[in-house]
């Protein structure tokens, strides 16, 4: 065949210059296809193992006993953000008059314009 659209189930493949068009636009020669029917038979093996994978999957959760929940537990978020800056925050042996350190750095670069 040259230069034919195919219809029904094949809608959107055709034939252009002895060469099968696919729908996305790949031309395929004929020993392009010299292994097709092995990709075929390989796909529809697949896609039994998946049907038969998903039906017992279907039949081991029906098997199973139901999920124990554990009771939530309340977090004092003051509590937890405490802890975690003083993990980030470096310790540093002072004397007493020494400055608490400082949690955040400052990067040089553009500064805030002002209004005037």
């Amino acid at each position: 065949m040259r230069d034919r659209n195919l219809t029904g189930p094949w809608a959107g493949f055709s034939f252009k210059a002895g060469r099968l068009v696919t729908p996305e636009g790949r031309e395929l020669e004929p020993q392009d296809l010299a292994w097709l029917s092995l990709t075929a038979a390989q796909a529809q093996e697949w896609r039994r193992l998946m049907e038969d994978a998903s039906s017992s999957e279907i039949r081991a959760r029906d098997r199973r006993k139901p999920l124990a929940y554990k009771a939530a537990e309340i977090v004092d978020l003051r509590d937890a953000v405490r802890r975690r800056t003083e993990k980030r925050l470096p310790r540093v042996m002072a004397g007493p008059d020494a400055e608490p350190p400082v949690a955040v750095l400052q990067v040089p670069g553009p500064k805030r314009r002002q209004r005037v």
